[in-house]
């Protein structure tokens, strides 16, 4: 049981990859307040996540607010509860 809930969370962590990737999303620049900036990786972000909140990733999404461009990581905290950290995807 515990093997197909990992599986089942590799597939959707996959697919919200494919997703963040033909969304419109740039990898290497990205504009913000009219300047060009380097998007940090997926990796980057959960790690930057992981150090504010301890948990389990569910979900990373790359999304606009505003101007800006952020990671949004959904973690499952250990009280079992799904928290979002918004993270900045400029260096």
């Amino acid at each position: 049981m515990k093997s197909s809930k990992s599986i089942i969370l590799v597939v959707c962590v996959s697919l919200l990859t494919l997703f963040s990737l033909f969304s419109g999303f740039s990898t290497s620049a990205n504009s913000q307040a009219g300047l060009q900036c380097q998007l940090i990786s997926r990796a980057d972000a959960i790690r930057q996540a992981h150090s504010q909140v301890k948990g389990k990733v569910v979900g990373v999404q790359l999304s606009k607010r505003g101007n800006r461009s952020v990671y949004r990581v959904r973690m499952l905290t250990d009280n079992k509860r799904v928290k979002t950290i918004s993270i900045p995807a400029c260096r």
